[in-house]
Order: structure tokens, then C-alpha cells, then sequence
């Protein structure tokens, strides 16, 4: 009875369990794992395959690499919050300016470049300084904090999101990057469009002017955060320069940003002279081990997605029904993003789900519908009421959920149609090259 239902109602079937688990206060890698069992029940996979589908997704490379970059990734947090080198970045900014509208919108983009969880929580008292004494409501106030944290999350390789997307999609982290670069303008253009200018021209008054000197101090505090990048050009670089002459090395996109992790530890250490009897401890962090079971619950459903050939079946089925594809690659990350309320959760989720249905393996073409998936997700995310930076910061300016929503939807809706936009663009311009 059960072969006789397609295999993508049993995966939605699935999906809304998973989801449903994780509504039920279910943590969101037990109801991964939980997931993972059931479809592979489902699908016919038998007790020896599911054993060892789960093995081989433990043990991968990727696997491994995601799992070292996030522990690092939360090593880091850890330290340049206890040296205070994030206060010091943010007293070196308030060197170059202090117009009360660049502030409220770079302060919670300075700390979004680091990821912490509820990091929004960080910027709102700087957001309350700018703009406690204008005539501006706690919704207005909780919007602005919390749009202007998330503008990097597209491609920014510190977060678990990212990381996590470039390894599912097996790209090299560069393309990815720069793929989704441009959605960070976009969501910065919105923000000002649909929340800072209806707010009207704000001023306080200019307590030091621009200067160079203040200006290097600022680069040289961010400089941990902004190593990572250019490692991972470098090594692009260099896999680039070893093909030449005749030496193929392949570096996958997660291993790729491990170095640069690695001295950005170094570099913090150093530069605040941590000891290392404050550094190990920061390794065995307990916020480690559920981010990194985390990351284990959604390999382990992704082995159990492909060994089970749902994926194939799914698409066998789409041709057959005439469904189009493009819908599920939109939708199931939104909600998938909306009901998680977090970017590892949408990408995990939903992305084993739907990149076996991008109708192209070309790179371009291929990393196109990636980006568009992953911009529907990511404001699923932002809109989602469970989303923990959104719950904190409206807590902090004592601001209504729902009223808030008011100044939060314009500014999803237009990135979202904007991203469409790029994409039937950039589809245009592929198909005439």
C-alpha cells in the first residue's frame, strides 16, 4: 500500500514531521533524525541500508569539515567576547561617526559579521543610543536592529547557513559568495527604502569628526572577522595557479574556509593576549555540541534522501504530474525558513530536498536557482515569529510581535521580488551567451 503513494507526498509527509516535532519543543536535530528513520522507512530502505547510509554521512569530509568550521566558528564568538575586542570594535566606529542614521544602521551590521545566537540583543543599546531621544516607536526601533543584523547572512562564510549551503550544493565557496553578494545591497536598499525613510531624518549632535587614524583603528579590530575572505581567495589562487602547471588540487568549499578560521583563532589569541588557559575552554564551549549534532541530524538526512533514491523519484514524478518544479524550490525553503526561524535549519531541510530538481548542472545556471532558493528561505527566516534575534530585540525596545510585522513585510516582499528579477535576468543573459 504504501509503494503505491509517490514518493513526494511521502516527503512532505516527512517535511511536515519534521517540522511538526520542532513545533512540539522537539529539538531540531532529534526531529531530523527522527525524519531520517521514518523516510527511510518509507522508501522501502532496508535495516542494513539505513545503518549504513547513517555511517557514511557521519564519517564524510564533509561531514568532518562542517562540523570543525562551526566548533571554530563558535570558538571565536566566544573569545573576542570575553577579551572585549568586540567592544573595542565598536568604540573604534564611533570614531568615524556619529550621525544617529549610519549608526542605527552599522552598528547591528558591524555585529552581524560575526555570528552569535540572539546577536541582535548585542546591537540594540546602540540602536537605543542613536535613537532613544527621537520621536520613534519600540516596533520602528525593533526593525531597524533586526533587519540590519541580517544582511550578510546570504554569503558571509562565518555562518553556519552558508557553510552548510556550499557543501550541500558541492560549489566552491568563492562562487557561492559572489553569487549571493548582491542580495546584501539589496536587503541594505530595502531596509533603507521601506524602514529608515518613512522614519524621517534623525540628528544628534556630531561629537567627532572622520579621521584616518580612527578609521585604521576600526579595520585593524575588524581584522579578524575580514581575514576570512581573503584566505579563501588565496586559496583559490593558488588551486588556480598549481592547474596550470599540470597539479589538480580540489579543495571543497568547506575545507576551503577552515585556514582562514584558523587564523582568525590565532590572530584573537594573539592580539588580546589570551592565555591558553582561557583558550581551551572556549573549545569545550557546551554551545558547541547541539549545534554540531545540529550538523550531523542534517547530513545524516541528506545520506538517507539520496540512498533511498527519493530525490530521483521525486523528479521522476514531477516530469510525470506536470508540476513545476520552480514552486517547491520556492516554497519549501520559505516555510522551511519561517517555521525553523534559522538558516541552518531551512537550508538542511529543504535544500537535500530540492537541488536534485535544479533543471541544470551548469555552474552558473546551477548556482542561479541555488541563490533564489536560498533568498526565499532566508526571508521565510526573517519572518518567522520563532526567529530568535527577532523575539529579543522586540523584548528589548518592549515592542508588539504583530505591529511589528507592519514594517518587516514591504521590506521581505521587495527582496524576494527582487531576487526573482536577478534571476530571470541573469537566466537571460546565460542564455544568450
Amino acid at each position: 500500500m504504501i509503494s503505491l503513494i509517490p514518493a513526494l507526498i511521502k516527503v512532505i509527509f516527512v517535511f511536515a514531521l519534521i517540522l511538526a516535532l520542532n513545533k512540539l519543543r522537539l529539538s531540531l536535530s532529534l526531529s531530523l533524525f527522527a525524519g531520517s528513520v521514518v523516510l527511510g522507512l518509507i522508501m522501502r530502505l532496508g535495516p542494513f541500508e539505513m545503518v549504513k547510509s547513517v555511517f557514511f554521512s557521519l564519517i564524510s569530509l564533509q561531514t568532518i569539515s562542517l562540523i570543525l568550521i562551526i566548533w571554530f566558528i563558535l570558538v571565536i564568538s566566544r573569545l573576542m567576547k570575553e577579551s572585549s575586542h568586540l567592544d573595542r570594535i565598536l568604540d573604534s566606529f564611533g570614531k568615524i561617526t556619529s550621525d544617529a542614521r549610519i549608526t542605527s544602521l552599522v552598528m547591528p551590521a558591524l555585529i552581524g559579521l560575526l555570528p552569535m545566537p540572539g546577536g541582535a540583543l548585542f546591537s540594540a543599546p546602540m540602536v537605543q543610543s542613536a535613537l532613544g531621544k527621537n520621536n520613534i516607536t519600540g516596533e520602528e526601533k525593533t526593525v531597524i536592529n533586526y533587519w540590519f543584523r541580517h544582511i550578510w547572512e546570504y554569503w558571509w562564510p562565518l555562518y553556519p547557513g552558508v557553510v552548510l549551503a556550499v557543501a550541500l550544493l558541492d560549489v566552491d565557496s568563492w562562487r557561492f559568495m559572489v553569487q549571493m553578494a548582491p542580495m546584501t545591497l539589496v536587503t541594505v536598499i530595502a531596509g533603507i527604502v521601506f524602514i529608515l525613510r518613512p522614519v524621517g531624518r534623525i540628528t544628534i549632535d556630531h561629537k567627532e569628526s572622520i579621521s584616518l587614524t580612527g578609521t585604521k583603528g576600526f579595520l585593524w579590530e575588524i581584522m579578524p572577522i575580514l581575514i576570512i575572505v581573503p584566505v579563501i581567495i588565496v586559496l583559490a589562487c593558488l588551486t588556480a595557479l598549481l592547474a596550470l602547471f599540470g597539479i589538480d588540487v580540489k579543495i571543497s568549499g568547506a575545507v576551503s574556509i577552515l585556514p582562514g578560521l584558523v587564523i582568525s583563532i590565532i590572530w584573537v589569541c594573539t592580539a588580546n593576549h589570551i592565555p591558553s588557559a582561557k583558550v581551551f575552554p572556549a573549545f569545550k564551549d557546551k554551545k558547541i555540541f547541539p549545534m554540531v549534532l545540529l550538523v550531523a541530524a542534517i547530513m545524516v538526512f541528506k545520506g538517507i534522501m539520496v540512498d533511498s533514491h527519493a530525490v530521483i523519484q521525486i523528479r521522476d514524478e514531477l516530469v510525470a504530474y506536470n508540476i513545476s518544479a520552480m514552486l517547491i524550490i520556492l516554497i519549501i525553503p520559505f516555510f522551511s525558513g519561517f517555521i525553523t526561524g534559522i538558516a541552518i535549519g531551512f537550508v538542511g531541510i529543504s535544500f537535500p530536498l530540492i537541488i536534485p530538481l535544479f533543471p541544470t548542472s551548469q555552474s552558473f545556471d546551477y548556482l542561479s536557482y541555488a541563490a533564489l532558493a536560498y533568498t526565499f528561505g532566508y526571508m521565510g527566516m526573517m519572518l518567522s515569529p520563532v526567529h530568535l534575534c527577532f523575539l529579543v530585540t522586540k523584548d528589548f525596545f518592549n515592542a508588539n510581535l504583530l505591529r511589528c510585522y507592519r514594517h518587516l513585510i514591504l521590506p521581505a516582499l521587495a527582496v524576494m521580488a527582487m531576487s526573482v528579477m536577478i534571476f530571470l535576468i541573469s537566466r537571460a543573459i546565460g542564455l544568450e551567451l
